[in-house]
């Protein structure tokens, strides 16, 4: 939207160069001829006139409404606004001062002080500077590197997997000398739909291949993850969920108050100009959504201007095919032999799946059970290709998961996670040498009373 920007002197000038209402470039009405020539020769649209009389405004107006930004000297405040209104009674104006008083106490006529106007706008443009600094470190750090390899955790999620994609294009490279990669395999339906429909290769190597790569990033997971599987050097970590431990990299970027490692991403994006492309702005998007269930859990203001900004750019078409994804009818029979075993104790639904060849089921039937009336934590089981695995939800507003599940089995696996989502992977002849045969009703047992323990605790 055209706006008007009315600046008395070529100190305030200078400050409010910068489109501040919009995209479009502010027509600026000034005093000076002098002032004027200077916002010529920077490609600006400058009117000179008496900033007290309704002529000038006359000539600015076109429809009447344009917003106007009045930059003058707190005694000519209400001259300057009597001047506009008698132009266009019906134009939105702000008026930047720390004297409230002298603004006249008419309909549409707003104050803002000039602290607030460094905080809504300065201050966003420091954080982007910021950012770019960052993205332009982490550029030169890989700039020499002929492969690199973007490492994500076994099992990667929309936020990882996109994250990836992001970070790949933020370092300019392409999918030969830097490919996306996993030690394990995409199991969920609808991450795989996701890696299918937007061309995503991520790549099942085994640990020994990482020597071959000059340098090592990981998104959306910590070095510590990989347990015995060490990394003898890591050399860049993005990720949003806290550190257990300190992250072991030479350069790392960890914000656990983000909802979505993705929206990191993006602001690295944002800030160093890179042009998203419509595949890309869908991953992301995919990304932030699936972390934050649809920006309801967890959620910032930095992952709703990062929604707000790749919204505008996806695919929603695509990204209605990946939300969808086809299921099996033997993972209907299962959910339907879960749905059977459900119990609610103590707030909490459990259930356990036995042995299932779908790992993702225990994560999407733990989504669907926290659905059930009374209860506030769901938890369910089940045995994936030797392994014990346990997903945990919550409604948000009660412990963390990711607090709760670790005091319950992180002395038998691997356990965390956020405030309200959480996992364990635990094998199973971990299982019996501690616990003791993990089959059948002690089994389903001893996970019960174990979380129940710690959410009491």
């Amino acid at each position: 939207m055209r706006y008007i920007l009315v600046c008395a002197d070529p100190t305030r000038w200078e400050f409010l160069q910068p489109p501040v209402l919009s995209a479009t470039p502010p027509v600026y009405v000034v005093e000076r001829p002098q002032l004027k020539s200077r916002i010529a020769q920077q490609g600006g649209v400058a009117v000179v006139g008496d900033l007290e009389g309704e002529a000038v405004y006359r000539r600015v107006f076109r429809s009447g409404h344009e917003p106007v930004l009045v930059a003058v000297p707190p005694s000519r405040h209400a001259s300057v606004v009597a001047a506009i209104r008698r132009a266009a009674p019906a134009a939105p104006v702000l008026v930047l001062t720390d004297r409230r008083d002298t603004v006249p106490d008419v309909p549409g006529v707003t104050a803002i002080a000039p602290n607030l106007f460094a905080e809504r706008v300065a201050g966003p443009e420091l954080d982007r500077a910021a950012t770019r600094a960052r993205a332009e470190r982490l550029r030169h750090h890989f700039a020499a590197a002929d492969r690199v390899l973007i490492m994500l955790q076994d099992d990667p999620d929309p936020d990882a997997i996109a994250s990836a994609l992001g970070l790949r294009a933020l370092l300019g490279k392409n999918k030969l000398v830097a490919p996306i990669a996993t030690f394990g395999a995409i199991t969920r339906p609808e991450n795989r739909a996701m890696a299918r429909i937007l061309d995503i290769d991520v790549e099942q190597i085994k640990p020994r291949a990482v020597e071959e790569y000059d340098m090592v990033a990981m998104v959306d997971v910590q070095p510590t993850f990989f347990e015995e599987r060490a990394f003898s050097r890591v050399d860049l970590v993005i990720d949003h969920h806290p550190e257990e431990v300190p992250a072991s990299a030479t350069l790392k970027d960890i914000r656990p108050t983000y909802g979505a490692t993705a929206t990191i991403v993006t602001e690295y994006l944002r800030a160093a100009d890179v042009k998203v492309s419509q595949r890309l702005a869908t991953a992301l998007l995919y990304g932030i959504t699936a972390d934050t269930q649809h920006l309801e859990r967890g959620t910032t203001k930095a992952d709703v201007e990062a929604f707000a900004f790749l919204h505008a750019l996806a695919n929603h078409r695509a990204l209605r095919r990946i939300e969808r994804p086809e299921l099996p009818s033997e993972a209907i029979d299962l959910l339907g032999e879960a749905i059977h075993r459900r119990h609610v104790m103590h707030g909490v639904v459990f259930a356990h799946l036995d042995a299932t060849v779908y790992p993702e089921l225990v994560a999407q039937f733990a989504d669907l059970f926290l659905q059930i009336q009374g209860g506030e934590w769901a938890v369910v089981s089940g045995i994936v290709n030797g392994e014990l695995h346990i997903s945990v939800r919550n409604v948000g507003h009660v412990r963390a998961a990711g607090d709760v599940v670790r005091q319950a089995f992180g002395d038998l696996g691997s356990a965390g996670g956020h405030r309200a989502m959480a996992k364990a992977v635990v094998r199973l002849r971990d299982w019996r040498a501690r616990v003791g045969e993990p089959s059948g009703e002690a089994l389903r047992q001893v996970i019960e009373s174990r979380f129940v323990r710690a959410l009491r605790s």
